[in-house]
């Protein structure tokens, strides 16, 4: 006896479409959703890495009774520039003493001297990217030379924030009026000469480094790091911060205002700039954490640097 069967009916062409929007409709309502949701993660590691700088440099202040440099040009007694970073001296409070250790400071950073044997130089060091320096939402430079990422085979690593020295831009501050003049932030420069030509070697203008005591303003309403990344004109580029060389990549000031892409030498040279939606994060002099908005009154920003303006402003 012959079985009987149905036929399974196919979809139709119609059923097929109105399947494949129903669809499209979810992803377009997911898709913004996901995107959020990846922001806000971003953001919260970002935040989370100012707060681990902020310990580690409260833990180099129990050490030395002192905050780091932004950058000193020699070292004591040295004839050869080097331009040690802060973010050099503050590695053993990162857990990244393997590297603080190798570290030579008394060479420059592209130095391929391994005289003590250890295996490494500062050129090798210097390309290697330090997670707790770089935000999940920057987006990383169009090459891996030129710029702040240094000449011919130097690779730099980048990374994401700048020391605040006070109102003026590090480019203002090396190469503009500000360059005779002390700095009036938390986390200051050692500009200072060769031991041949200066026995005392002090900064031009008497920068010295400044203590949690030295800031009249209040910690909590001083900035000491901020975000910024390879993006100054708003498009990629080879002009960033970079952790391993001082000279103008990793310190700045408040004064040219935040987030400005308009590719002028301070925007360039380290004017305050985030990739976060709306505004950037900010660790202060005290170590605690603030999303500012892009909004943010320039003059207000502005205040905002000094350790000792007697400017009536706060972060609340």
């Amino acid at each position: 006896m012959r079985g009987t069967f149905e036929r399974r009916r196919a979809f139709t062409l119609i059923e097929l479409l109105v399947v494949i929007a129903i669809i499209a409709v979810l992803m377009g309502l997911l898709l913004p959703a996901v995107q959020k949701v990846r922001a806000a993660a971003a953001r919260m590691k970002c935040q989370n890495n100012l707060k681990q700088i902020g310990l580690a440099m409260h833990g180099y202040h129990e050490s030395n009774n002192r905050l780091p440099y932004a950058v000193s040009y020699f070292q004591p007694g040295e004839a050869t520039a080097s331009y040690v970073t802060g973010w050099i001296l503050i590695l053993p409070y990162l857990e990244q003493d393997n590297i603080a250790k190798k570290w030579k400071q008394k060479l420059p950073r592209n130095s391929s001297d391994d005289s003590d044997g250890d295996g490494f130089t500062n050129a090798m060091l210097q390309q290697l990217a330090i997670q707790t320096y770089v935000c999940p939402s920057m987006s990383p430079p169009n090459g891996t030379t030129g710029g702040s990422l240094g000449r011919g085979l130097e690779n730099r690593a980048p990374s994401s924030y700048i020391f605040c020295s006070g109102t003026a831009t590090c480019f203002d501050a090396t190469y503009g009026p500000a360059a005779v003049l002390p700095s009036d932030g938390v986390i200051v420069p050692i500009r200072n000469k060769s031991i041949a030509a200066d026995p005392n070697q002090g900064d031009v203008a008497g920068n010295y480094p400044v203590s949690l005591t030295q800031i009249p303003d209040g910690t909590t309403n001083t900035l000491m790091v901020g975000e910024c990344d390879f993006k100054p004109a708003g498009v990629p580029s080879n002009f960033g911060p970079v952790w391993a060389y001082g000279y103008l990549y990793n310190w700045s000031g408040t004064g040219s205002g935040f987030n400005i892409r308009d590719g002028n030498p301070s925007a360039n040279f380290g004017t305050f700039r985030s990739e976060h939606t709306g505004g950037g994060n900010f660790l202060m002099a005290g170590g605690s954490v603030h999303f500012f908005r892009d909004s943010i009154n320039p003059d207000t920003f502005k205040a905002l640097g000094t350790r000792a303006g007697n400017e009536t402003t706060s972060v609340d």
